[in-house]
């Protein structure tokens, strides 16, 4: 155990030489927080408003007329907070409730259902610190446990063995857990870095991050789960081919990243897609992620649960495949 701590340091001070490593820890992260957080500046061409009570399907139906709002029956006002483009309609207490990103479309809804429906609409607003820019930034920090976690493990393990770093460490008094748990609370490291400069982002856009110690934990979970992810695909790789586990990486977590909820909503995908993107590894991080950071609440314990076996199970894995002496 005592080389764990040292060998940590040597990873770390060796890697945050190279200019690609900053690139990818810190700029990275920034572009990929800036672009996904202006796209969501755009207009939104349909405001979803869910309905009930009396005639909920005939609301909704005329709702759907509209060039602007599209109506759907069922629903309940806790979408309002957790969803930037949603609001509620209850025809039996004609009350609307809304957030106050959608302020400016109460006055057009009120007047619209104000012809077939001559009763007032009263408007409720709820208030949500889910911001389009809250989502995004949330999603770019989930997003990195992934890349951080498997492409640096591949990407750091793979360099070491070109430059024939691996045989010096495999005739050092180095044991191969040691190995591994080194680069793992490297990866952690890292990814801690990257998020802090997500977060100074969001802080300058105007999100508020809930920075508690649960987050610290969920997100360092989170890493080892991918990192051991990254272990189990190094390991598997023919070390006289080994960058290819940087490929075989690559061609996993780009998919991961875009095909979840770190940038865009379930409801955005073709239905078909729609259970994939809602419990994937990098969905239900970000959903933890996010009940932590932006709505303080207490995170799915299923989900939680989920994290913490799917980890476990790949640094077990990981720990057997991947060593230093073949």
């Amino acid at each position: 155990m005592r080389n764990i701590i040292p060998t940590t340091v040597a990873i770390i001070k060796d890697n945050l030489r190279s200019r690609i490593t900053v690139f990818f820890i810190i700029f990275f992260p920034l572009i990929l927080g800036i672009i996904f957080s202006l796209i969501t500046v755009t207009p939104q061409p349909h405001i979803i408003v869910y309905v009930q009570g009396e005639n909920a399907t005939e609301v909704a139906s005329y709702l759907n007329s509209s060039k602007l709002f599209v109506g759907i029956v069922g629903g309940n006002p806790s979408l309002v907070k957790l969803n930037q483009q949603v609001m509620f309609l209850n025809t039996t207490s004609r009350k609307i409730y809304y957030n106050q990103l959608e302020s400016n479309y109460v006055p057009v809804l009120q007047a619209y259902l104000s012809s077939p429906h001559k009763d007032y609409f009263q408007a409720k607003e709820l208030i949500t610190r889910n911001t389009p820019v809250a989502y995004e930034l949330s999603g770019v920090i989930g997003v990195l446990a992934l890349s951080n976690g498997m492409l640096g493990i591949t990407g750091v393990g793979s360099g070491y063995y070109r430059d024939k770093l691996i045989d010096r460490l495999a005739s050092s008094p180095l044991k191969d857990y040691e190995w591994i748990v080194s680069l793992m609370i490297y990866e952690v490291v890292i990814t801690v870095i990257s998020t802090v400069v997500v977060l100074i982002l969001g802080v300058i856009l105007g999100f508020l991050p809930l920075i508690s110690l649960s987050f610290i934990g969920v997100l360092a979970l989170a890493t080892l789960m991918f990192s051991g992810f990254g272990t189990i695909i190094f390991g598997l790789s023919p070390k006289d081919k080994i960058a290819i586990s940087n490929t075989v990486a690559s061609v996993i977590v780009f998919p991961l990243m875009f095909i979840s909820n770190a940038f865009f909503y379930p409801n955005e995908f073709p239905a078909f897609f729609r259970p994939f993107v809602n419990y994937q590894p990098v969905s239900i991080v970000n959903d933890i992620i996010r009940d932590l950071l932006i709505y303080n609440e207490t995170p799915n314990p299923v989900y939680f649960l989920v994290i913490v076996v799917l980890t476990l199970i790949f640094i077990a894995l990981g720990s057997r495949l991947l060593r230093l002496r073949e």
